[in-house]
């Protein structure tokens, strides 16, 4: 795990793009003791000698849908993974961006996405956090790109403020998990150039939560994309320490985000 950044470098990609590639966040050595782990807690469910967590994950999968997605609930809580997103380098660096020695945990995670593809979300922003403005961590233990799906951002969408967000009912036929998703209106997706990012395993990307961002789908049968994610929440414009009828985390819709003020 890298250990010590370039503040200054990163603070102005961010700044310009919304978004920078730390290359090589996590080692190789990381890598195997993060999938080791996933893999032991597959074998939980049932063991037997399989060594790849991608064959692994989906014999489980046909052995038991159900176990699988218990699987996918405990792992978030799995320490061992927890301790990358938490890093002295990356704190300070969300410490040194937000100009603050107070940083909040806002929503961590360990997304698990696989060929159904039925995980993706609409183009959104990173909203309903503690703070107004959060950096977030987007870090894949397998190589992303077009082939195995990954990150899209919006070239610029980070330099218009917050955009009005509403929750959608799945339609019919939609593949998705939930019964509803948060996103932006596609005339506004429409304002800007996607870009599908190819981030190399182990690299992280860090980005601004103003930035339109989705996933994009794996075009790879029984291929696997885990990613471990954060949102970093800094001691600013944080509506709960300051009005007691707040809510603690901001609601996404009924607040106008851009009149949030420290």
């Amino acid at each position: 795990m890298i250990e010590k950044l370039d503040n200054k470098l990163i603070k102005e990609e961010i700044t310009k793009n919304g978004y920078y590639i730390l290359d090589g966040y996590l080692n190789n050595q990381d890598l195997d003791k993060i999938k080791k782990s996933l893999l032991k807690t597959l074998h939980y469910i049932k063991p037997d000698s399989e060594t790849d967590l991608e064959k692994k994950y989906y014999q489980i999968k046909k052995y038991n849908p159900t176990l699988k997605g218990n699987w996918f609930d405990v792992i978030t809580s799995d320490i061992c993974i927890l301790q990358y997103l938490y890093s002295p380098a990356i704190i300070n660096f969300v410490k040194d961006y937000f100009n603050t020695e107070v940083v909040f945990s806002g929503r961590r995670h360990v997304n698990v996405f696989d060929d159904e593809n039925n995980k993706l979300l609409p183009a959104h922003q990173e909203t309903q956090q503690l703070a107004g403005d959060v950096l977030a961590i987007w870090c894949p233990i397998y190589d992303t790109n077009v082939n195995n799906g990954g990150l899209a951002i919006y070239e610029n969408s980070h330099k218009n403020g917050y955009f009005k967000h509403s929750r959608e009912k799945s339609r019919s036929g939609d593949k998705r998990w939930t019964g509803g998703y948060n996103g932006v209106d596609t005339d506004i997706i429409k304002r800007f150039k996607r870009i599908e990012l190819e981030v190399k395993a182990g690299s992280a990307v860090l980005f601004h939560s103003k930035i339109l961002h989705c996933s994009y789908p794996s075009k790879k049968k029984e291929t696997l994309r885990i990613v471990i994610t954060e949102r970093y929440n800094p001691l600013q414009k944080i509506p709960f320490l300051k009005d007691e009828n707040a809510e603690m985390n901001i609601p996404m819709e009924g607040v106008d985000y851009n009149k949030i003020k420290d």
